[in-house]
């Protein structure tokens, strides 16, 4: 009787968040995914075509962990509460999940990836259905982009502490969100 396979192409995913949450992105090698699976090389070629395949699937994974994340944390939620909340949690998000911050950070790879791109836009899709006033905020795409931006320096230049960094992510979200009211508030 043949043994049946007990590897599927999720297990190969998970075991590749695996190390690139313990080791870093740049120890995922088909080698050492291969190794750590117990499994000859080869074989993971029966689940992913290359290296790059094999990111976009995690990439893919991981934002579609994060949009299930955000709707359950925004439920229940309107107005800028829902909207500082969906920017709180994708900063969190991508603040201490590994191997999402590893790969979104070095998508210009994969930007032409239709899997990713879907993913991205439903997560902004979710951001839209926030239904903020659009008198007090810049623009979604900006927000965004700010929280991107801001992850990208709170991960790998700025030296703050934690309350710091929370503080003055805050202050930028406020700017960005509510700047007519602001202004209103000073006359």
């Amino acid at each position: 009787m043949a043994k049946k396979r007990a590897l599927d192409r999720s297990k190969v995913i998970d075991q590749a968040i695996a190390i690139i949450s313990d080791k870093g992105l740049s120890e995922l090698t088909m080698p050492a995914l291969a190794k750590a699976l117990g499994i000859r090389s080869q074989s993971l070629y029966h689940y992913v075509a290359n290296r790059n395949d094999l990111l976009v699937l995690v990439c893919v994974n991981r934002l579609q962990v994060l949009r299930q994340h955000l709707t359950k944390k925004i439920i229940g939620h309107s107005g800028l509460d829902a909207l500082f909340r969906f920017a709180d949690e994708i900063r969190d998000f991508l603040l201490h999940d590994k191997a999402i911050s590893g790969i979104y950070y070095g998508l210009n790879e994969y930007v032409q990836n239709e899997q990713i791109h879907e993913e991205v836009m439903k997560i902004v899709e979710l951001g839209e259905k926030l239904d903020v006033d659009n008198k007090n905020i810049v623009s979604l795409h900006s927000l965004l982009g700010a929280v991107l931006g801001y992850v990208f320096l709170d991960r790998y230049v700025i030296d703050e502490t934690e309350k710091e960094a929370d503080d003055n992510y805050h202050e930028m979200l406020l700017r960005l969100v509510a700047p007519k009211l602001q202004v209103e508030g000073t006359k």
